[in-house]
């Protein structure tokens, strides 16, 4: 497969495709950690920033919340390159919340109660 460029077309500074930009340091990444609530400076690095995610969660699912959110983006972003669907935050954020809570239906119900302040949380 050529591609034309490896260069983020979703964001304006216009970097390079990296996981790390991907997810976290691309404009629209921000955007989307930013609606459901987390926020961190994005030129720390991936470690340090899962940290602050970790910390600012203070839960034992930052892990579910980190995994789901970039899958929520990869998605979007995927559905605009080969559907031409708009990314927009507004459509990425239901897919997270969705994907969230069909996590915590399927966790036993004491994990369920500790995930559901979470859960609740990011709305």
């Amino acid at each position: 497969m050529q591609l034309d460029s490896n260069v983020c077309e979703m964001c304006i500074l216009q970097k390079r495709e990296s996981v790390t930009h991907l997810f976290l340091r691309c404009n629209f990444a921000k955007a989307c950690w930013n609606s459901i609530g987390i926020f961190f400076v994005s030129t720390r690095s991936s470690t340090h920033i899962f940290n602050q995610i970790r910390r600012h969660l203070n839960t034992t699912f930052f892990m579910e919340v980190l995994v789901l959110m970039s899958w929520s983006i990869w998605t979007t972003r995927n559905d605009w390159t080969f559907n031409d669907v708009d990314p927009t935050v507004e459509g990425t954020r239901p897919k997270f919340l969705s994907e969230l809570s069909l996590v915590a239906s399927r966790a036993k119900q004491r994990i369920e109660i500790n995930l559901a302040p979470t859960l609740n949380s990011l709305y």
